[in-house]
């Protein structure tokens, strides 16, 4: 048998030197992370967002309705950004449309009405539509569903 015998020094010197390199290779990973956080971290939304789209394709005042977890959203480019509600009324659950002339929600089952941002402006419904999140991530408009309602 030739080469060198392992010793119970050398082999926990080597066994200390991985352990460190391990270490040091996550502190290494850890700050980096903390410096260049992913998109997912840097847009709020999480992991099981939507993509809806280029946010120049649409314009503002106009809406787009999409699915985010089976259920209808619409996100509408506001002056002042894009927000995204559930496209069920809060009364029956009826499929809302946006109106974008009106600049309101429009509920055709039982005649409600809601504003750009959700709140019931008259007919049966009393609950305002539910909130889901919103944001950009690359230019790309993204939507996921809020742990809370606004």
């Amino acid at each position: 048998m030739g080469g060198a015998e392992t010793t119970r020094r050398s082999f926990l010197s080597k066994l200390m030197a991985g352990t460190l390199f391990a270490w040091l290779a996550g502190v290494v990973v850890s700050i980096g992370a903390y410096l260049f956080p992913p998109d997912e971290a840097r847009s709020a939304l999480g992991p099981r967002r939507v993509r809806l789209g280029r946010a120049d394709e649409i314009l503002p005042g106009e809406g787009k309705l999409t699915l985010v977890d089976e259920e209808p959203v619409w996100v509408v480019h506001l002056a002042k950004g894009f927000v995204a509600m559930s496209a069920w009324c809060t009364h029956k659950g009826c499929v809302i449309k946006w109106d974008d002339q009106q600049r309101l929600f429009n509920c055709p089952c039982h005649e409600g009405r809601f504003d750009e941002r959700g709140n019931v402006v008259s007919g049966l419904p009393l609950r305002p539509l539910t909130h889901f999140h919103v944001g950009l991530v690359g230019g790309e408009v993204y939507v996921s569903r809020a742990e809370h309602e606004v």
